[in-house]
């Protein structure tokens, strides 16, 4: 087992300092954090003006990501924006009661003043002030991610422009019992650095593309901005609404400006195994094809969501299996019909494909266990596992079947399986945008990139290369194909140029090609 990280170093040496599952996957994946805070996590961390920590720079570089050697031996710090007063003012009236303290009641109520008397409104027209401020809170809730139970300061807004990327914050009474609500101390007392929803899954992210930037093309590096840039920028309206609104926060409240230049929210990034650069080309071929696709801005966010949660995925299940020698790495797709004669005979495969995912990722674990925590006590090493097997072999099933490729949601006999969202962000993200490929070539780019068998031949492909352990003749696989061809069909993604041949097709325009 290899001990190096990216960058190295920054977990320490003791097993105290981060679990077993930190080391082994990257520090750190939680199934609490959804899709949607992956991407945030990520865009905010890019976003963020940041330096690397220990040397001799102290100037923070408002680039997104940082090319230098120097990534590869110290920890990266980066500062984010909390804009608490704009999220107090969207998520507080819609929040748990007991999580509304009196000294934030007070700060909405003023913020909610402030706002209304830098407001005009047309004499002939029957919408008041107080309708104005329903209207603009209406209008950034509705995008508001689904987290019932939360409290106002851990919810979250999707990443739709760069004021709403707020990193997690919690109200600490110890750090707020004597904020005055009338400084710079109100926003700033609380704890930035906890994660619970915004676990550094979008961190783990962050440094795997980072490291492919650094190491594999650094020529990538001011596309990727210049697309992310895009993608944050694709809403001005609502970017526009939400910098108004925190702006009057901040000018009403007179808060001081010396005060004001602080940074308010400091954090320090984890680490990854080194191991995952074996994805590095892919990331980077993937998130370069995918960002340019010209499609309607919420369509993309919400794809991309899905499709970095199944990138962390893919780098889980085979960084597993190669390092605990195990046949595991491959999932077997199952997109049969289920009114084929065929089906049982593909889920039965299918299922006992997922069952030897999860049994390489365990073992995996143990090996881990053994090697970073051999001399705690067995009552530690099987707490050790637990946690390790909720963050990894549990986290995969929650939040794989929440974006659609893990079947059935209830039930035995779990599997692997395409929803129409991650269909579509394989075709953009593998073919060029305007491009395309034979159905065949696309079925051999998913197994490349993915490691996915949909046909017979890359199920025999896979029993060769020792990713999964043959079950016989899987001739049958034959109907899962021409049924996958089907379902790309339906998404507008699959043309027949006759019997024997049909093309995968990326329809959408270049964003590249129209700047």
């Amino acid at each position: 087992m290899s001990d190096v990280m990216y960058p190295e170093g920054v977990l320490g040496v003791k097993i105290e300092k981060a679990s077993v599952q930190s080391y082994l996957f990257g520090h750190r994946i939680k199934p609490q954090q959804t899709c949607y805070e992956y991407l945030s996590e990520f865009l905010q961390v890019a976003l963020a003006p940041k330096r690397i920590a220990d040397t001799d720079n102290t100037n923070f570089c408002s680039d997104y990501f940082i090319v230098s050697e120097e990534t590869a031996r110290h920890a990266i710090e980066y500062r984010p924006i909390s804009n608490m007063g704009l999220k107090r003012f969207v998520f507080f009236n819609n929040s748990r009661l007991d999580t509304k303290a009196a000294i934030d009641k007070k700060a909405y109520k003023q913020c909610v003043e402030i706002l209304t008397s830098c407001m005009e409104t047309d004499n002939m027209n029957s919408v008041e002030e107080k309708d104005l401020i329903s209207i603009l809170q209406n209008i950034l809730y509705g995008f508001s991610i689904e987290n019932a139970g939360r409290s106002w300061f851990n919810k979250n807004l999707l990443p739709i422009c760069p004021e709403v990327l707020f990193p997690e914050s919690l109200a600490r009474k110890r750090l707020r019992s004597n904020a005055d609500p009338g400084t710079y101390e109100l926003d700033s007392k609380f704890d930035f650095n906890s994660y619970t929803y915004m676990a550094r899954g979008g961190e783990v992210y962050y440094l795997h593309l980072l490291h492919a930037i650094n190491y594999y093309d650094p020529h990538k590096k001011d596309l990727i901005e210049r697309q992310l840039n895009r993608l944050l920028h694709s809403i001005p309206q609502l970017s526009e609404i939400s910098s108004f609104i925190q702006q009057e926060w901040v000018k009403g409240m007179n808060f001081d400006e010396s005060d004001m230049k602080k940074p308010v929210v400091k954090k320090t990034m984890g680490a990854i195994p080194l191991y995952y650069a074996y994805r590095d080309q892919h990331t980077l071929s993937e998130i370069t094809n995918y960002l340019d696709n010209h499609i309607q801005p919420m369509e993309k966010i919400n794809i991309l969501s899905q499709g970095i949660v199944l990138q962390l995925f893919r780098l889980m299940t085979t960084t597993a299996a190669k390092n605990s020698n195990s046949a595991g790495s491959a999932w077997l797709i199952d997109v049969c019909d289920q009114n084929r004669r065929e089906y049982d005979e593909i889920r039965k495969l299918s299922s006992r494909c997922f069952q030897m995912n999860e049994e390489s990722i365990l073992k995996y674990i143990d090996i881990g266990i053994e090697h970073y925590a051999n001399e705690c006590s067995d009552e530690e090493k099987n707490k050790k596992r637990n946690d390790a097997e909720k963050d990894t072999t549990k986290l995969i099933r929650k939040v794989g079947k929440n974006i659609g490729i893990i079947k059935p949601l209830n039930g035995p006999n779990m599997r692997f399986t395409l929803s129409e969202d991650i269909i579509k962000f394989l075709v953009m993200s593998l073919i060029p945008a305007g491009s395309k490929v034979t159905f065949d070539r696309f079925l051999d780019m998913l197994y490349d990139h993915f490691e996915m068998i949909i046909s017979p031949v890359h199920y025999e492909r896979a029993v060769t290369e020792g990713k999964i352990i043959s079950h016989g003749n899987a001739a049958f696989l034959k109907t899962n194909q021409s049924d996958f061809a089907i379902k790309l069909k339906n998404c507008g993604l699959l043309r027949d140029l006759s019997d024997a041949t049909a093309i995968v097709e990326n329809p959408y325009e270049s964003e590249e090609s129209q700047n």
